[in-house]
C-alpha cells in the first residue's frame, strides 16, 4: 500500500476573518528551545508571542535535572582548564555511533557554546559547571573528560516571577527540590535519601528557591516574562497551524473555555514541542 501523501491545504482550514493576536514570531512550547527563541527574536527587534498548552510554563526541561552538555563552554575557559576542540569532537562522534548527521552535529557543537555565552549575557542565565561530573564512559571512550562539560544552573529565587511565580514548575518529580547537583552529591547522590539535608530542602522550598530543571527554566521564563514582557498563553494547545498561499503565517489555540484564539505571526512560527 502507498502512504497518502497530504499537502498544507489538505490540512490547513482558512484564515479567519479576524485575527485577536499579530505578532512576528509565535513560539509555541515553553521549554528551552521554546523561550530560547523567544529571547533571540525579541533580542532581534521582533514582537513575540509564546503559547504552551500545560497550566504552568517551563516544558519538559522543568521536569529534568537541568544539566546541559555543552562542549568548550565558556564556563571551563573562565575556571582556567578550557576544552580541547578535537577531544570534544571526538567524544561526540562517538556517542553517535555513526548515526549522526554531521551537518547537524557539527552546528551543536559549534554553536552551543555560543547559545550558552548569549544566554549568560543577554538574558542572566546563573550558569555554573557542575563539579567532578564526567562525561559518560570516562575515561574509557575517546575525548572524555572528568569534568566541565556539563552545565546547571546556581539556585533560582521564584519570587523574581513576579506574577508569573506559580504559573511556573517550582519542582521537578524526578529530582530533589531547592538543592544543586553539587549539594546532591555531596549529600550522598539520589539513591542516598536518607542522608539528605531535609532542613536545608525546607528551608529552600518554603523561600522558592529552585534548583535542576525548575531552576534552570526559572532564569530563562524570568528573562523572557519579567524582564522583556514578552507574552505568554497557558493552557492554550495549538490546534492547527494558519497558512496563506503555502506558507504557514500564524496558528489556531483553543483556549481555556474552549474558544479559538488566533494568532498571526508576520515572521514564523517555532514548534518546541514534544520534550525530547
Amino acid at each position: 500500500r502507498t502512504a497518502p501523501t497530504y499537502t498544507l491545504e489538505k490540512h490547513m482550514s482558512n484564515l479567519p476573518t479576524t485575527w485577536d493576536q499579530t505578532v512576528d514570531f509565535v513560539a509555541v512550547g515553553s521549554g528551552l528551545g521554546a523561550i530560547t527563541s523567544a529571547l533571540a527574536a525579541h533580542e532581534s527587534g521582533l514582537s513575540v508571542a509564546i503559547v504552551e498548552k500545560s497550566d504552568k510554563l517551563g516544558g519538559v526541561c522543568a521536569y529534568s535535572g537541568g544539566e546541559v552538555f555543552v562542549p568548550g563552554n565558556h564556563k571551563m575557559v573562565q575556571e582556567g582548564a578550557p576544552d580541547d576542540d578535537d577531544a570534544g569532537w571526538a567524544y561526540l562522534d562517538f556517542l553517535a555511533g555513526g548515526y549522526a548527521d554531521q551537518e547537524l552535529a557539527r552546528k551543536l557543537f559549534t554553536h552551543g557554546r555560543r547559545a550558552a555565552q548569549w544566554l549568560d549575557d543577554k538574558a542572566g542565565v546563573a550558569w555554573k559547571t557542575i563539579k567532578d561530573f564526567p562525561d559518560y564512559h570516562h575515561p574509557h571512550a575517546p575525548g572524555t573528560v572528568g569534568h566541565g562539560r556539563y552545565l546547571e544552573v546556581g539556585l533560582f529565587d521564584g519570587k523574581t516571577l513576579g506574577p508569573w511565580q506559580r504559573k511556573t514548575w517550582a519542582m521537578s518529580p524526578h529530582m530533589p527540590p531547592g538543592i544543586t547537583h553539587d549539594e546532591l552529591f555531596a549529600w550522598g547522590s539520589i539513591s542516598c535519601a536518607t542522608t539528605w539535608d531535609y532542613a536545608t530542602m525546607g528551608a529552600r522550598i518554603a523561600a522558592d528557591q529552585r534548583g535542576f530543571g525548575p531552576g534552570m527554566m526559572g532564569y530563562f521564563l524570568k528573562a523572557a516574562l519579567v524582564d522583556r514582557g514578552i507574552s505568554a498563553h497557558l493552557g492554550t494547545p495549538v490546534r492547527e497551524l494558519a497558512h496563506e498561499n503555502g506558507n504557514v503565517v500564524g496558528v489556531r489555540c483553543e483556549r481555556p473555555d474552549g474558544s479559538d484564539l488566533w494568532i498571526r505571526a508576520e515572521k514564523g512560527v517555532l514548534l518546541a514541542i514534544g520534550g525530547y
